[in-house]
């Protein structure tokens, strides 16, 4: 492990596959809805890859897949079932996520450093509080950055950008902690520093590809590598 990093004022993480692991619950939403259209499922693993980039494209790419790519029935099924997909998977949110092993103690634990904190994400705002909710991770957090609080989502910097602009921080004074690509460009177009997990979705590619600044193996490496000592065993 690398020198502890000064710790920074404001810390911003990604949600799905950085704070809880998700895949579970968004793989049943899709093959529920799937199965309403008379369509076929399409594979877990599938589903996991094409996470990270908003629900809207992971919807769109399961029906590229379902339909061979068919641009005309994609579209024409996309429109019919988007909704109905939003509502299932609105229903289903916590029922079969988990946060990561120590999430809730680092979180905690930043807070106490006297670090601000929000989670920046692409999923939808709605679902990203009905997920924080359900986790009990709501008010963990200061802010929240959701799908749709900006013009573009990552791997745009206008997410990160607005999360810095009502913290009242600086680019340097920030840290982002994500799990794919799209963090660690949005991160790099913010000119804010970027550290990856390893453990979350990254469209089936590993994340150290990414090239990110650090490439965390777990909340337990995080705290660490900010100086904080993990005093006791993460309960998992």
């Amino acid at each position: 492990m690398g020198q502890a990093m000064k710790m920074p004022r404001f810390i911003m993480f990604d949600l799905d596959g950085t704070l809880v692991d998700t895949a579970e619950e968004i793989a049943h939403s899709v093959n529920q809805t799937l199965a309403e259209a008379g369509l076929e499922p399409v594979a877990a693993e599938l589903v996991r890859e094409w996470i990270g980039k908003g629900t809207a494209w992971l919807w769109a790419r399961t029906l590229e897949e379902v339909t061979g790519n068919s641009g005309s029935q994609s579209a024409a099924l996309y429109e019919q079932y988007y909704p109905r997909f939003l509502e299932v998977y609105h229903d289903l949110t916590g029922h079969y996520s988990v946060p990561y092993p120590g999430a809730q103690v680092a979180l905690s634990r930043l807070r106490q450093a006297g670090c601000a904190l929000a989670v920046v994400t692409n999923k939808d705002r709605s679902l990203s509080i009905r997920l924080l909710d359900s986790q009990g991770l709501t008010q963990a957090v200061d802010w929240l950055v959701g799908g749709g609080d900006t013009a573009e989502g990552k791997p745009s910097p206008q997410p990160l950008q607005k999360a810095m602009q009502v913290a009242g921080v600086e680019p340097r004074e920030a840290l982002f902690v994500g799990d794919s690509s799209n963090d660690v460009e949005a991160s790099r177009r913010a000119g804010v520093t970027v550290w990856a997990f390893n453990h979350g979705y990254n469209h089936g590619e590993p994340i150290a590809n990414a090239n990110p600044d650090v490439v965390l193996d777990s909340f337990d490496d995080l705290l660490q590598r900010l100086g904080l000592v993990v005093s006791a065993p993460t309960i998992h």
